[in-house]
């Protein structure tokens, strides 16, 4: 199938290009600073005024305040600029000079849709009512000469408007502009619109004379079209029920009147012990819960997700995934929530994971007996935390705090571990518990522990579900909770690329200045190995890097994997299914090793895949010394630096 077709059929038949350098006028606000407006009117004066009110009439060299401001006048000036240019003083020159820079990128990225037989139109600012129907979209980041917040706004504005008047599918978008910093400025573009990557390409405009670079941007999108659209749909389908289930939910509670609360306090709540207000607050969230659920079209929006493609695989973008903030959401409650004064006795509840006070000494004879890792799960019964007369000691598990780092080997996920516990809002553990490890609390030893000069805080609080699980583990697994399975997580690192020269030193792969390789290592359950995918916004230098670079001056025992690099075959894998069974943690030196082509993957996730070895993966500074004799026949050596905060 040829690249027309592919892209026909993933439903891209329109386009537009919008761009202020298509805006044949330049705009009043955007010429109201420019320094040619007072050498303008200083020379219009006398017998020159005259050249003026040929076109406009009623011209009054005074009144430049108003006139400046006045977009008829601007249309009149700017149309008969040729024969008044000697008095302009440069007003109309950096709009006339950006267009004259912006023509020769356009007319890449014009030919770039007509190769593909994508017909197009193109726009300046006023392109609202062309993009609501346009299934792929070419834009540039600043619609103004100044390339400023205002013009930025302009663009993001104009462009959720366009979205919002749409009936169908999102489109598909690709960003343009010249300044650098594109690679971070996209990233916030692709939040404000609401955008999913899969949906989203950027580029800075140079690159759209690089010969291909634009079609093989709209192939990736056309390639994954379709699951990006399914995936909008049902988060766009589950906002909207979200927002008709609270309406729908409201109307049922408000039934619910003071003289209701007053019974319910009356005849379960004083004796249960729990204050009016938390256990409201427990019926509304069941009860919007439940009109979500009742949504048909929420289900049937989900339906496609069963169907997305695995081949090809997507392409990475990592620099703003954080699969830890949603799997923390499904684990824990909410801290706000937690905070919120139930009225039990006890000031901890089922659920609750209890450690070291941040920045407190820890006693070596107190609780935690001196050790920083130790927290304890709270296992008792919520009800009977509750009430005067129930417990008088409290059931604890203790647990070990592990960093969560790709370099240690903490990351498997069984029945005994809580994948992800955020403290002070920052620093990432994951907990293993000690179901053999039981201790007990009494009710004034635990208040005073959680006191404000106590030596302990609550850490967060389990869902019920999720507390649930690590109960019946304790209770020894006889008849599990089912749990939602955790999402793989993942980390940020970046890369340097290394070679061997024949001499036996090694050259760093030479990158654009600005050019700094990303990517995400997705961690299965098991955590015994990761797969390190790169970062797409890196794959045109990185390609262009490995392809220039000249297999001639590397040891022989090198060229046959540099030469394996090379072809863009393997090189796309880098980007989409990357290196595969990358051992956990991290060794010193292993080997880089990308699927093999025509090769089946496993039925089971712990069955290595077929692979084929293209070049080494180190991780410290030393990486000759460590390579040792395999370093004159290692290939690309792929140096890789945890990121802070992965």
């Amino acid at each position: 199938m040829n690249d027309k077709k592919r892209v026909a059929e993933a439903g891209i038949r329109s386009a537009i290009i919008v761009d202020d350098g298509y805006d044949e006028i330049p705009l009043a606000q955007e010429l109201l600073d420019e320094d040619g407006w007072d050498i303008f009117f200083d020379d219009v004066q006398g017998d020159e005024a005259a050249r003026i009110e040929a076109f406009s009439p009623g011209f009054d060299p005074s009144a430049r305040d108003d006139l400046r401001s006045d977009q008829e006048f601007i249309n009149a000036l700017w149309q008969n600029r040729e024969a008044v240019r000697d008095l302009l003083g440069g007003l109309f020159d950096v709009y006339e000079q950006k267009a004259t820079d912006n023509a020769p990128f356009l007319a890449s990225a014009e030919a770039a849709l007509t190769a593909l037989g994508i017909p197009y139109k193109t726009h300046g600012r006023d392109f609202v009512d062309a993009a609501a129907a346009a299934d792929l979209i070419l834009i540039d980041l600043f619609l103004g000469i100044h390339q400023g917040a205002d013009d930025r706004r302009l663009t993001v504005d104009r462009l959720k408007e366009a979205i919002a008047q749409r009936a169908g599918s999102l489109p598909s978008i690709v960003l343009m502009s010249q300044i650098p910093t594109i690679d971070e400025l996209a990233k916030e573009f692709r939040s404000e619109v609401q955008l999913h990557a899969s949906a989203f390409r950027h580029l800075r405009k140079p690159e759209l004379q690089t010969p291909g670079r634009v079609q093989g941007l709209i192939l990736t999108l056309a390639a994954h079209r379709g699951d990006s659209q399914a995936l909008a749909g049902f988060v766009d389908t589950w906002e909207q029920k979200a927002k008709e289930a609270v309406v729908k939910a409201s109307s049922a509670l408000r039934k619910i009147d003071i003289d209701d609360l007053q019974h319910i306090r009356t005849m379960l709540l004083r004796f249960e012990g729990v204050n009016t207000s938390s256990y409201m607050l427990d019926i509304f969230d069941r009860v919007l819960q439940y009109e979500i659920e009742a949504h048909g079209e929420v289900l049937e929006a989900a339906i496609p997700l069963d169907e997305m493609a695995d081949d090809p695989p997507p392409l990475m973008i990592s620099n703003d995934r954080d699969t830890y903030a949603i799997l923390e959401r499904t684990l824990f409650v909410n801290p706000s929530r937690r905070s919120h004064a139930t009225g039990a006795v006890w000031p901890i509840t089922f659920g609750d994971i209890m450690g070291p006070r941040p920045g407190s000494t820890i006693k070596p004879r107190g609780f935690f007996a001196g050790r920083n890792d130790l927290v304890f799960f709270v296992a008792s019964p919520e009800c009977d935390l509750i009430r005067t007369d129930g417990l008088k000691t409290v059931l604890l598990v203790a647990g070990r705090l592990e960093e969560v780092d790709m370099t240690k080997p903490v990351l498997g996920v069984s029945g005994n571990t809580t994948p992800v516990l955020s403290i002070d809002g920052a620093q990432r553990q994951q907990v293993t518990w000690d179901f053999g490890d039981l201790r007990t609390v009494n009710l004034s030893r635990a208040k005073n522990l959680l006191k404000t000069s106590g030596d302990a805080v609550v850490l967060g609080r389990l869902r019920d579900v999720s507390a649930l699980g690590l109960r019946q583990q304790l209770l020894g697994n006889v008849g599990r909770v089912g749990e939602m399975a955790p999402l793989p997580r993942s980390f940020r690192f970046s890369a340097e690329i290394h070679y061997a020269q024949k001499d036996g030193t090694s050259l760093q792969l030479n990158l654009p200045a600005g050019v700094m390789l990303r990517g995400n290592a997705l961690v299965p359950r098991k955590a015994k190995f990761a797969t390190l995918i790169f970062d797409s916004s890196c794959e045109n230098d990185l390609t262009a890097a490995i392809l220039s670079l000249d297999v001639a001056t590397v040891p022989d025992g090198s060229k046959a994997l540099l030469n394996k690099l090379k072809e863009q075959t393997r090189l796309r894998k880098l980007f989409r299914s990357g290196f595969q069974w990358t051992h956990l943690p991290l060794k010193t030196t292993q080997s880089a090793e990308l699927l093999k082509d025509g090769e089946p993957l496993p039925e089971r996730d712990d069955k290595k895949p077929k692979l084929e070895k293209v070049g080494m993966i180190v991780t410290g500074p030393d990486f000759v010394d460590q390579l040792g004799a395999e370093f004159h026949k290692s290939g690309l050596i792929f140096k890789i630096s945890v990121e802070d905060g992965a």
